[in-house]
């Protein structure tokens, strides 16, 4: 009776440790193939990423807004005011299609919402860490004065880019206008050779 029960004992020993090592072997299975998911998921991100464009915009130094071309242009407009009109507006672009992701006969047009080039900027092919497309503020901000509209946008064409792709709203501070056209008058008084008069705005 006695190694009957033993017997039982035993074998129900074996049966459960069985059962614990089929419980810890399916727990592992399940750990790799949720680890080869998770890790199969971002390669194909990383790879659905790196066959897309990509840009950042700085103001001076400071980084202002970046995006990759599959996200909606979020930037409303850029920030220029008269704060800022002595800084310069600096983009890096990186071009999926392009060697080391550098674009080349690279420009940025301004345009308003019929499609109508207000200024354009080009900028020479390069390589390294000297990519950036630097365009001054003033000039901007004058561009935007001398258009007959408020709705402007800037634009990025290169090879393999000719059909332009929008980066950016401008829609400057109505001060940072007025600023402009308080400098623009005192240069014009200056060059026919009248004294200057206080300016005044009327807006």
């Amino acid at each position: 009776m006695l190694v009957t029960w033993f017997y039982f004992v035993v074998k129900f020993i074996i049966h459960l440790k069985s059962l614990v090592m089929k419980s810890m072997y399916f727990k592992k299975t399940l750990v790799k193939v949720f680890l080869f998911v998770v890790v199969s998921f971002t390669a194909c991100m990383s790879t659905a990423k790196a066959g897309l464009d990509y840009y950042k915009v700085y103001l001076g130094k400071k980084l202002i807004y970046e995006r990759f071309l599959d996200k909606p242009l979020s930037l409303q407009s850029l920030p220029l005011s008269q704060a800022n009109a002595n800084e310069e507006l600096v983009i890096y672009y990186f071009q999926c299609n392009a060697p080391d992701k550098t674009g080349s006969k690279r420009s940025i047009a301004l345009k308003d919402g019929n499609g109508n080039k207000i200024k354009e900027w080009k900028f020479a092919d390069s390589k390294g860490s000297n990519t950036g497309m630097k365009i001054p503020v003033k000039e901007l901000l004058q561009a935007e004065r001398n258009s007959k509209t408020s709705s402007l946008s800037l634009f990025y064409t290169a090879d393999g880019r000719t059909e332009g792709e929008k980066i950016a709203y401008l829609k400057a501070d109505p001060k940072a206008i007025s600023f402009l056209h308080k400098q623009w008058d005192k240069s014009m008084v200056k060059r026919a050779g009248m004294p200057l008069l206080p300016y005044f705005s009327w807006t």
